[in-house]
């Protein structure tokens, strides 16, 4: 009993702290395990424990074992926000759990856990037993915490069993696993870039690529196997370190990649330490698919990329050839269509191109892709916001390490930016010869980014007596030229000292950049990028506003400045609320489906699909439901109506947390929303951008005063067929609309005013010819029958006599009154209120169109807009209504020549209150006080001969 609640006790504390534990203002610690070993995003430290390694070559280290769902790693320094330097940079391994081939427990006297693992490359090139060579790993803790981390181990190396197929792929195609297996006369070599076939650049002599690969041979403990000898045994060498996948590092690893790494390795150990490695382990098949998906298609990137085709490195003979830039133009259109988000951006093609004379076009794809979405996170996009930040923590650790040099730049107005920014930009290989460039990209794929600073500051130091004579950017410029083109010299010809006239200008630069700044860490880089965030992301969301707002088009000049800065901001504020909003929706979705579910350890392929930022897309349009809650800002009619709450029910935990996840205020919906949507969206792509939506706001209130531009908008909004003609239906939406744009405004006033709308509309409508000539037609046939009073009342209703107004009857309709026509004139323009309130986030509303005072308000029917629904849908049904032709018998001729008498009048131009007590009306109307007050009716009155009357009243 005890030992089992000790355990459990023991899970607890061993078992790693989930994301919302973290503190909020540190880097989660599933960041920090990621980053620190290079692994995928997929990855998360599930156990964790400290442990004594144990190499084959007898070397001993103590640190901490990590166990992630996928991988085993081991590390002497712990992953910390104080210290996010990389593993790869230190002692340590990355394992594969699909590379473990054995996993024993050994009997230790000292009564310790103790495990022995044996990898992919341990077990010599025949697997004899008692070749093995093993990794020794022995726990430092509680019984029951080594259980623990056992069993989890022991399950996820189950779990990862089925990607050793992918393992095989990925060995056979690194250059390593050709230059120390056996048989290597029958393998086909691997492919190690341009390279091969147009030579690496620089003299091979000279680099001493062959010593450097030797050393490189020593350190795999291969170097018989890599000379083509055999051991005593006859057997090749074992590589006691490792290789690829199961390589581990020693301090020896770190200095061999700092005095630079032979040509054939080089892209292998850029992909290993960049971490793109363990990328292309779990998806193996990803580049080729992406070729073969996206194959002739056509963008906006792949027109970008082919123009820049031709100017990557012209310098290096293999990008002159049509294989070479088959192979840059096949690399980044796969990377285009795999992050999007991306695509393709300035000085891509410079990096790629140096990655392609040195690894194949597969390895490429993922080092690019891990470049651009982990090692340099904003370099290469549309804003180039990484960039521009690394420029301003340049410009500080300039300012705070060499003062002196920073203050005659401000004096003589050097913009230090001009120079540094292709330097980081292009990783240095446009500014420098390839052969040190390249030599600067092993220490920066080993170390991260915080080399690009070290490198720089190096650089400004060794020129500094230079610089300070120079008095304007040419100057600054023509210096750090002259000194790039002479790295290959020595850095002290004139010295007596042998060795010392031996060291060139690069080595020294080396020596400088990695001893005199040493202080320059990550932590470092990281403070001052924190520091700095903030100012530049404000000047570049200034810049990108400007930009966007200049070119907008002549539709904005209608729009005030104030109002088009009020938009744009409002426009970008709700999308990324929304985004917001909807990633919070889903994180609680998935929440409540892990509750459900029970968790597994799933196949890091399940979560690895694509290669772009785990973040989602940046959305620049909006769509319908946003529009509607960018209108909430702009309008008091786009917000819903409050609904009171209900005080016997009982607060329901889930209605408040939907609450807190909808936007506040609430929109309304309603069919005159869906208009103007469809009215705005030119593109018809069923999304608004910035551009429509001033053309949209302008269109509207920039023709406030145009009272007769405002009516045919109006009109052209109901006028579905764009035929110059609204038919019944859409008189009955215009005065919807009507209702419920003025439903916080006076209401005897609008009610009276949309009343008199739908009368006159239905008055002067007129008859669709069509019908009519069919009408016609029929009556040449048979007589028709005699209508009766009720349906000759309901004429206006009479499905069977379709009609329609055009827009000079309309605008007639709406200058018969002087609401409507102060509505048209200025009101509807003046709910639009493109200015924040200084005092309330909600506008102002405009006098009598807006909110009523206190006092009216309680003069407002509760629900107005839902009533008004509910009489126009009465109206609808009424029509659909098949009418009474049973008539009343004794109606003799005389009274159907009067009515065809007064319609003629009315035609010809007779006042309307003598016409509209002979036309079928529409009328709408509220009770007065007493028992029915609160009730709204439709009524329709005609003559029918002398002193008739039929009614239709319901409630509404």
């Amino acid at each position: 009993m005890f030992t089992s609640l000790l355990q459990k006790a023991t899970s607890y504390i061993t078992e790693a702290p989930s994301q919302s534990a973290s503190a909020a203002n540190r880097p989660d610690k599933a960041v920090l395990f990621r980053t620190h070993f290079r692994l995928p995003d997929s990855q998360s430290p599930l156990q964790e424990i400290i442990c004594e390694l144990t190499l084959p070559s007898g070397d001993h280290y103590s640190g901490k074992l990590y166990l992630s769902e996928a991988f085993l790693c081991f590390t002497p320094s712990p992953p910390s926000s104080s210290s996010p330097a990389p593993a790869t940079a230190g002692i340590g391994f990355s394992l594969p759990l699909c590379a473990i081939r054995r996993v024993e427990r050994l009997h230790s006297r000292s009564y310790m856990f103790a495990l022995a693992i044996t990898t992919w490359h341990g077990t010599g090139a025949a697997g004899i037993a008692g070749k093995e060579e093993r990794l020794t790993l022995q726990f430092v803790g509680m019984r029951s915490s080594c259980e623990t981390f056992c069993d989890r181990l022991k399950r996820c190396l189950r779990s990862q069993m089925s990607e050793v197929k992918n393992l095989k792929i990925l060995v056979e195609s690194c250059y390593s696993e050709y230059l120390l297996g056996k048989d290597k006369d029958g393998r086909r070599e691997p492919d190690a870039g341009l390279g091969m076939n147009f030579k690496y650049p620089g003299d091979a002599r000279k680099l001493r690529d062959r010593s450097k690969m030797r050393l490189w041979a020593e350190y795999l403990r291969a170097l018989p196997a890599l000379l083509g000898n055999v051991d005593t045994d006859g057997e090749p060498a074992r590589a006691e370190n490792g290789r690829n996948v199961t390589l581990i590092r020693q301090p020896t690893f770190h200095k061999l990649v700092r005095v630079g790494l032979p040509n054939r390795l080089r892209g292998e150990m850029w992909e290993l330490t960049s971490g793109s490695l363990y990328l292309r382990l779990f998806n193996p098949t990803l580049y080729q698919d992406t070729i073969q998906e996206f194959e002739g298609r056509h963008s906006l990137s792949i027109d970008e990329i082919e123009k820049d085709l031709n100017r990557s490195l012209p310098e290096y003979r293999g990008f002159q050839s049509e294989e070479g830039i088959g192979r840059l133009r096949r690399v980044l259109g796969a990377y285009s269509w795999v992050n999007e988000e991306v695509g393709y951006c300035q000085a891509m093609n410079i990096v790629t191109a140096a990655l392609l004379i040195y690894m194949s076009e597969e390895q490429a794809f993922f080092v690019l892709s891990t470049l651009c979405d982990r090692l340099v996170p904003g370099y290469y996009s549309t804003t180039m916001y990484g960039t521009l930040l690394d420029q301003r923590v340049f410009e500080s650790l300039v300012e705070k390490t060499m003062p002196i040099l920073w203050e005659h730049l401000v004096k003589a107005d050097v913009q230090l930016s001009v120079v540094s920014l292709p330097w980081f930009l292009s990783l240095y290989i446009n500014s420098m010869p390839l052969v040190f460039a390249f030599r600067v990209l092993d220490v920066f794929f080993l170390e991260g980014p915080k080399v690009l600073f070290q490198i720089g500051l190096a650089i400004l130091r060794i020129n500094g007596e230079e610089l300070l004579d120079a008095t304007d950017d040419g100057a600054f410029i023509s210096i750090l030229k002259s000194y790039f083109s002479r790295l290959d010299e020595s850095a002290h010809p004139r010295s007596e000292n042998e060795k010392l006239r031996a060291v060139t200008r690069f080595q020294e630069l080396m020596v400088v950049a990695f001893k005199e700044f040493s202080g320059i860490t990550a932590a470092t880089v990281e403070e001052q990028r924190a520091k700095h965030k903030d100012a530049v992301m404000s000047s570049i969301e200034s810049f990108a506003k400007r930009t966007q707002l200049r070119n907008l088009g002549p539709e904005s000049k209608r729009l005030k400045p104030d109002e088009l800065s009020a938009v744009y901001d409002r426009y970008h504020s709700i999308i990324y609320q929304r985004q917001l909003r909807l990633q919070k929706i889903a994180e609680e979705l998935d929440r409540v489906q892990k509750k459900k579910v029970a968790s597994s350890a799933a196949s890091i392929k399940s979560t690895v699909s694509g290669l772009g930022s785990s973040v989602p897309s940046p959305v620049t349009t909006m769509d319908y439901d946003t529009f509607r809650e960018f209108l909430t800002g702009v309008t008091q009619w786009a917000i819903a109506d409050p609904v009171s709450p209900s005080t016997t029910d009982s607060p329901d935990p889930s209605q408040a947390q939907k609450k807190k996840l909808s936007p506040d205020p609430l929109p309304a919906e309603h069919e005159f929303m869906q208009r103007l949507f469809r009215r705005w969206d030119t593109d018809m792509k069923s999304a608004l951008s910035l551009g429509n939506i001033v053309c949209g706001l302008a269109d509207v209130v920039g023709r406030r005063k145009d009272l007769m531009s405002t009516i045919a908008y109006w009109f052209e909004l109901y006028d579905d067929d764009g035929d110059g003609r609204v038919d019944r239906e859409g008189i009955l939406r215009i005065s919807e609309a009507l209702l419920f744009v003025t439903r916080r405004s006076e209401e005897e006033r609008v009610l009276s005013a949309v009343s008199g709308f739908i009368r006159r509309c239905f008055e002067y409508a007129d008859p669709d010819r069509h019908a009519h000539e069919a009408k016609l037609l029929e009556l040449d046939v048979e007589e028709q029958a005699p209508l009766s009073p009720k349906a000759e009342a309901n004429l206006a209703l009479d499905p069977g006599r379709p009609l329609h107004i055009t827009l000079p009857t309309f605008r007639m309709v709406i200058l018969a009154d002087e609401t409507l026509e102060a509505f048209f004139e200025s009101g509807f323009a003046d709910t639009f209120h493109l200015l924040p309130s200084s005092s309330s986030p909600v506008p102002a509303p405009a006098p009598g169109y807006g909110l009523p005072s206190a006092k009216g308000i309680r003069g407002v029917l509760d629900g107005l807009v839902d009533e008004a629904t509910r009489v126009a849908a009465e109206v609808r049904r009424r029509i659909e209504e098949p009418v009474d032709d049973a008539g009343e018998e004794g109606e003799d001729d005389s009274g159907k020549d009067a009515e065809l008498l007064k319609g003629a009048e009315a035609e010809a131009g007779v006042p309307m209150e003598v016409a509209g007590k002979s036309a079928a009306v529409l009328e709408v109307r509220k009770d007065g006080g007493g028992a029915g007050a609160g009730r709204r009716t439709v009524s329709q009155s005609g003559g029918m001969g002398v002193g008739g009357k039929g009614v239709v009243e319901f409630e509404g």
